[in-house]
Order: structure tokens, then C-alpha cells, then sequence
């Protein structure tokens, strides 16, 4: 199984913070967005990651020649259209994956628990389906507003039905998590989302929901944060259960 992150964007609401270079490369409480990512990709059994750059590619793919551990395989994909929505990035993708392999999706931005992570690549989900960590911890979340909400009912256990997703949804019962574990088949839902003109990530797992092939992994007490702002970085509480815990 790969990993994929997601690393094409700007951050253009970091711009104070990073200067100009790709904002994972900023760092919390010593260490560095990426590598705080990629240690959890590790824990979780997963040793072959692909990232997606597009801004200032060069400056990522520098930063590995010189901090690469030897535990992990890293591969580039550039994505020339890095200014469009997220869905191009993650479309991308398809070019290394195999028809018959599942893949978990992170963002470059979000960190987390290792064990969430663990948690989505060990549970099971069949080949037309698509699986979401789901935070239901809601009073909790740092920046509400700006958080994707999930409707979404219970199946069994800790694995939810997701019927809706959207940032200004007025009733929900979860928030994304940003991380994914997706099959092959995925590409082609989001190929024919692009082409009906929705072309971000959550279009996609939006057209899952109408079959009911969209699930939801409750990750329960586990906490993870969405570095997308420079009030972000002063969750510390949160941060040091993350990056210490």
C-alpha cells in the first residue's frame, strides 16, 4: 500500500509564516510538517509514500536529497495544473497506482495521532467503496467554520455511512479528518466529476454517497489539527499530543 500527500498548493493563508516555500516544510515544536506526516506513515505499516508538489516543487524535492530516511521510498509527481482544485492533484495519483491497489490520501497540512492513521489502513473496505477518518468531536475542532462537515449515519462498530459533505452545511454530525483510504476505482469517480465541472476531492466523495460507497471511520478520542492558518500553530495542547504522545 502507498501513501499519497497531497503537496501542490500554496497556503496562501500561511503566506506570513512561510516566506515563499511549501508550507509543509514549516515547523511545530522542532520538527517539520512533512516528517511528522511521514513518521506516522511509518508507524501505521506503510513504507512507500508518493507526494504531490506543484508550488515551488523544487524546494520539497531538495529537502529530501539531503533528509531522506532510508526506511522509507519516496516518489514526485508534479502537477502542472497545481493552481486548480485539490481533485487534479489526487487524479494525478493514478499514474502510479494499480488497478488492483488501495492507497491512503493525507493532506501536507494535517497532522495527527499515528494511530489514526493505523486505524484507517487496517480497516477493511471493498473495491467501489472509499473510506474517511471522521472526527465527531465537535466542540473540540480549532476552526469550525472553515471544517468540511459529514452527515452521516451509523453502520456497525466505529464505521459510519456517509451521506453528505460540505463546509456550510447547517446540520452534521462529524468533521473530515482529511485522511483517506481509497481504491483504484476512485480515479474514475473523480474523472467524471471533473468532467461535469466539480473538480475538488469533496465533489468526489460526494458522488460516492449516492450509492452509499462513501464510509466513515469514527476516530473516537484521538486528536489531529488542520495547520492551514498561523492561529493554528498556537493549538499547542493539541500539537503535543500529536507530535509527542
Amino acid at each position: 500500500m502507498k501513501a499519497v500527500i497531497i503537496a501542490a498548493g500554496t497556503g496562501s493563508r500561511l503566506e506570513s509564516k512561510h516566506n515563499g516555500f511549501p508550507k509543509t516544510l514549516l515547523e511545530v515544536k522542532g520538527k517539520k510538517i512533512i516528517d511528522i506526516i511521514l513518521e506516522a506513515v511509518l508507524y501505521s505499516g506503510v513504507n512507500e509514500v508518493v507526494i504531490i508538489t506543484g508550488f515551488k516543487s523544487h524546494l520539497l524535492e531538495n529537502y529530501f536529497k539531503n533528509n531522506l530516511s532510508e526506511s522509507i521510498s519516496i516518489e514526485f509527481l508534479y502537477n502542472p495544473n497545481w493552481k486548480m482544485s485539490n481533485g487534479i492533484s489526487v487524479l494525478k495519483a493514478k499514474e502510479v497506482i494499480q488497478p488492483d491497489e488501495q492507497f491512503i490520501l493525507l493532506m501536507s497540512d494535517h497532522i495527527f495521532h499515528p494511530v489514526m492513521l493505523k486505524e484507517v489502513v487496517n480497516t477493511p473496505i471493498q473495491s467501489n467503496q472509499a473510506l474517511l477518518a471522521l472526527d465527531f468531536k465537535i466542540s473540540s475542532i480549532p476552526d469550525l467554520d472553515d471544517g468540511m462537515k459529514v452527515q452521516c449515519k451509523k453502520q456497525s462498530g466505529k464505521v459510519f455511512t456517509i451521506t453528505k459533505l460540505g463546509k456550510s452545511l447547517n446540520t452534521y454530525q462529524s468533521i473530515d479528518c482529511g485522511m483517506f483510504k481509497l481504491n483504484y476505482s476512485f480515479f474514475q469517480v473523480l474523472e467524471d466529476s471533473i468532467a461535469n465541472g466539480k473538480d475538488s476531492l469533496s465533489d468526489a466523495c460526494n458522488a460516492l454517497t449516492t450509492n452509499y460507497n462513501m464510509l466513515g471511520l469514527d476516530i473516537e478520542e484521538k486528536r489531529w489539527i488542520d495547520l492551514d492558518t498561523p492561529k493554528m500553530f498556537s493549538f499547542t495542547s493539541i500539537i503535543d499530543e500529536i507530535v509527542f504522545d
